[in-house]
């Protein structure tokens, strides 16, 4: 019997989680960031209609319905009035939204990335292809021709038939494989943050190979000391922006990993005398370990740790060419990403750097002025930073501006962006915020300066801070250049009233 082919769109949203629409043979779809689009996805750079999916003579071709940013299908722009093809594996960038073209066999699972490594029971039956059916009839009619009919006794058949079915659960096991590597190639080659690349990979990976737990694990080039920035904990992630305490994993496996550049599977952590780093799996440590190299020129950057709490053998030698793929692609996006973050960083307070706060603000105004949101802006300046550098030395100063960076990531949003003016100044933007929001926020800041004390050989300095705030305004058109004087002074009559002060433009 021939399966059916089924027409998928995959895509990750806002969300980050994955998501899947079944395309129907025959039926328009528009995509758009709208209810009322027939596939909505919640990505500000798509328009509210943006791209429509249509059948022709069994083809399914795409045509942009004149979108703000621009529709792309493999990295050629669609250009309007243009409706082509739209092929298997084909990648379709909607504004800066990836979106993939998927083709699936009926019997596949919406959920692409459920376990596909599990051996099939006894009471699986695996309807042979029409293909297979053909081979069996040539092959029991050869058998017959040159030995006869005696040969064929019911053994011997049912061995031919066990062997077909084996070989085509191998195939659709593999085939399976390769969907599933394809989709997590498309996943981490779009624009990730070092977030999302994390939470990404350790929930693909997981899936996968049935692991219900997963830590991230990446060395600090510096001092050599281990990081923890990403967890998986069965459905639960955590992130962490600072390093992180160890969690219950092995660190000597770790570490081997970093040695070796290899996989490393651990079948059963309850008969391993070399893991006794690892808590019992009654404490909270995994029973079943494999342990998974990312590299990047021959270095390992990182290694991605899945366990199993209570299963032995989880995870066997059969996964590893497997993994060995996923890795790749996932060390690949994963050095990207770690060069991306260090361009867009300051090295010594880990804000963004003055000119990605400048183009994040150009954008940030684009989409308030175009839906019509809040938008806010703080300018704040440390206090007498220069006589602190003057009486303790630079490194104190420099241990004052982390402190201080501390302190506005602890207060600010997700959604909002830090970075470092320069010297001692700091910019805060604060997405669909107004100008009462942004004072709110500010004085918290403020507040939570004014007790911080940095105790320097044996004295204790305190530290105060003058802000600036503006909320972007119809008048400003668009100009970052405007809407930033506007905060600085604000902040310049912060500093003339007495400084320690939150001042609105």
């Amino acid at each position: 019997m021939t399966q059916n082919t089924i027409h998928y769109l995959s895509w990750i949203d806002v969300d980050n989680e994955l998501h899947s629409v079944r395309l129907l043979a025959g039926q328009r779809y528009v995509i758009g960031r709208s209810d009322q689009a027939d596939v909505e996805v919640l990505n500000t750079s798509v328009s509210r209609q943006h791209l429509e999916l249509f059948w022709q003579q069994g083809a399914l071709l795409i045509r942009d319905l004149r979108s703000s940013y621009g529709t792309w299908a493999d990295n050629q722009r669609v250009e309007r009035d243009d409706t082509p093809i739209l092929h298997a594996d084909t990648e379709l960038k909607l504004g800066n939204l990836s979106m993939w073209y998927e083709r699936r066999l009926d019997n596949e699972s919406q959920e692409m990335f459920q376990t596909c490594f599990h051996p099939p029971t006894k009471d699986d039956e695996v309807e042979l292809s029409s293909e297979f059916n053909d081979f069996r009839r040539k092959l029991l009619f050869l058998l017959q021709d040159n030995f006869g009919d005696n040969t064929l006794n019911i053994k011997l058949i049912r061995k031919i038939d066990d062997e077909l079915h084996e070989l085509i659960n191998a195939q659709e096991l593999r085939l399976k494989e390769q969907r599933i590597l394809n989709s997590i190639s498309h996943i981490l080659n779009r624009s990730l943050t070092l977030k999302e690349l994390l939470k990404t990979s350790l929930n693909l990976v997981s899936k996968v190979l049935n692991a219900e737990r997963g830590f991230v694990v990446v060395k600090d080039p510096g001092n050599e000391l281990m990081e923890i920035p990403a967890v998986r904990h069965f459905e639960d992630f955590e992130w962490h922006s600072q390093p992180a305490e160890p969690r219950a994993f092995s660190q000597k496996l770790v570490q081997k990993c970093f040695r070796q550049n290899k996989i490393l599977i651990i079948g059963d952590s309850m008969l391993n005398d070399s893991m006794d780093d690892l808590a019992p799996t009654e404490d909270g440590g995994g029973r079943s370990v494999v342990v998974i190299p990312l590299v990047q020129d021959t270095q390992v950057i990182g290694v991605i740790y899945l366990d199993n709490q209570q299963q032995a053998h989880n995870f066997n030698p059969q996964q590893i060419p497997f993994l060995t793929t996923f890795a790749a692609h996932t060390s690949i996006a994963l050095h990207n990403s770690l060069l991306y973050k260090r361009a867009i960083t300051d090295d010594l307070t880990q804000l963004f750097t003055r000119q990605h706060i400048d183009e994040a603000l150009a954008l940030e105004m684009q989409r308030a002025i175009r839906y019509e949101h809040d938008l806010s802006l703080l300018i704040l300046d440390l206090d007498h930073f220069k006589s602190i550098n003057d009486s303790h030395g630079h490194t104190t100063g420099d241990q004052v501006l982390k402190a201080f960076s501390e302190i506005i990531r602890a207060h600010i949003r997700e959604c909002d962006m830090a970075g470092r003016f320069g010297g001692e100044e700091f910019i805060v933007i604060l997405a669909e915020t107004d100008i009462k929001g942004a004072f709110i926020l500010a004085e918290r800041i403020r507040h939570a300066t004014e007790q911080l004390r940095i105790d320097k050989s044996g004295e204790s300095i305190s530290l105060t801070v003058s802000i600036g705030a503006a909320s972007a305004h119809v008048s400003q058109d668009n100009n970052t250049v405007l809407f930033i004087e506007a905060a600085d002074k604000a902040l310049y009559q912060a500093k003339e009233q007495g400084r320690n002060q939150t001042v609105c433009a």
